[in-house]
């Protein structure tokens, strides 16, 4: 969203499968794409802003050392969380591995976006009642197929990512 509003924005996929490099080689994206460097990720995340990026940590969920990594560079943490019981359950060492950087780091916005949402489904109910109390964004990203094919190209349809996008920057 940042790019196409005249922002220039760099991705540093230091998540383990690597998916947004991997969709980067296949497509030409509004934004650069970079591999993360576990050991070098702050000097990465730096030289990204020194070239004035907005720059976007992708990490793997539940890898400990990645987030503190992360989360220490990080203005917002946002937490994408599918509503299954799984996604739900292991959410927990997430938040709590943020609220503890947030103790040290004040200006540390932490946010859950429920993904792959559709309300019609008792999962995605039961979710939300689950993660009652926690900072879960209003805006919500449904499971569509068109996000499901965007693979290899340019995602087109991202009215619901631009609702998020001006959710984090209220």
């Amino acid at each position: 969203m940042a790019a196409q509003f005249g922002q220039r924005v760099t991705v540093i996929d230091a998540d383990s499968e690597h998916s947004a490099h991997r969709w980067a080689a296949h497509a030409e994206l509004p934004f650069e794409v970079i591999q993360g460097e576990p050991d070098r990720l702050a000097r990465q995340v730096k030289a990204a802003q020194a070239t004035g990026s907005m720059v976007i940590i992708d990490t793997p969920p539940n890898s400990r050392e990645l987030l503190l990594r992360a989360g220490g560079l990080a203005d917002i943490a946002l937490v994408p969380v599918a509503p299954t019981g799984l996604e739900v359950d292991r959410l927990g060492p997430t938040l709590e591995l943020l609220a503890d950087l947030q103790a040290q780091r004040e200006e540390l916005a932490v946010a859950v976006l429920l993904t792959r949402y559709n309300p019609r489904r008792r999962l995605a109910r039961e979710a939300e009642d689950a993660l009652t109390g926690l900072p879960v964004l209003n805006a919500r990203v449904r499971e569509l197929e068109a996000y499901k094919a965007a693979f290899g190209g340019t995602p087109t349809d991202l009215d619901e990512y631009a609702a998020v996008w001006k959710e984090l920057l209220e």
